[in-house]
């Protein structure tokens, strides 16, 4: 198992240079990579995704996890950053993506975990896997909580508060920021798991307006446009799909 450089100085000093590559190492899937993903095709950055031989690769890993991110130096030198939420916000400043004070941070990272946690906890974990052993009426069950209950309540609630920063695309000021990602990388990922159709019953331009328009502005972006757009993307949501069927064939 690797440990995590932790000579911060210098380590500080390599990543100010213009022209770091980064590698993303991950399941060839969305889901759990999606947003780290995103920043860095939103950034424009020199990045490529890598695919693991898992379990095989697992302790080279830092914590023996996925996902990790890489950044790798001119000279050669290269660090290592392990978990999704520590690689989201440090790509984030990387790229001037957070915020410009301590409460535009607390704001966005606010946002941002709302989104995280209806992905990750109530969406994989609450639906996902919770449901995944149960009957079918049982499955039945859960999926109508998430699409009545639970994803609406998300829905409220930045609604309401992307409706408050005036409708423009953004949560904070009108710049893009983690917190924009993360919810645009969220609803894609949903997609992914009930299809589009059942996520446009519930959100869409005519119930949450903000939402909707704040995913067209970033999705609007070149560099992220030509992501989505991308063979590897598409190769992405192949594998998501397999991995979706697999556990839930009825979605």
């Amino acid at each position: 198992m690797k440990t995590l450089n932790l000579d911060s100085e210098e380590n500080s000093k390599l990543l100010t240079s213009d022209t770091l590559k980064y590698t993303h190492t991950y399941f060839g899937i969305h889901f759990g990579g999606t947003n780290s993903r995103g920043i860095l095709a939103y950034a424009d950055a020199n990045w490529a995704p890598v695919y693991p031989s898992w379990p095989a690769d697992k302790t080279s890993m830092p914590f023996e996890l996925l996902p990790v991110l890489t950044i790798t130096h001119p000279d050669g030198k290269s660090l290592e950053l392990s978990e999704n939420v520590a690689i989201d916000i440090f790509l984030a400043k990387q790229f001037g993506l957070h915020g410009n004070n301590a409460w535009e941070e607390a704001l966005i990272n606010s946002y941002y975990s709302h989104s995280n946690s209806m992905f990750f906890q109530e969406t994989m974990f609450n639906y996902f896997w919770e449901s995944a052993e149960k009957s079918d009426e049982e499955r039945a069950k859960y999926l109508q909580k998430y699409l009545n209950e639970t994803l609406p309540g998300w829905a409220k609630i930045h609604e309401s508060n992307l409706v408050h920063n005036h409708s423009n695309g953004h949560y904070i000021g009108n710049r893009t920021t983690l917190a924009d990602i993360r919810t645009t990388t969220l609803l894609a990922a949903i997609e992914e798991l009930f299809g589009k159709e059942s996520i446009a019953s519930v959100i869409n331009e005519t119930k949450t307006p903000a939402i909707a328009k704040l995913r067209a502005t970033i999705e609007g972006k070149p560099s992220y446009a030509a992501w989505i757009h991308s063979d590897v993307y598409k190769k992405l949501s192949a594998g998501s799909k397999d991995f979706v069927k697999q556990q839930h064939p009825e979605l």
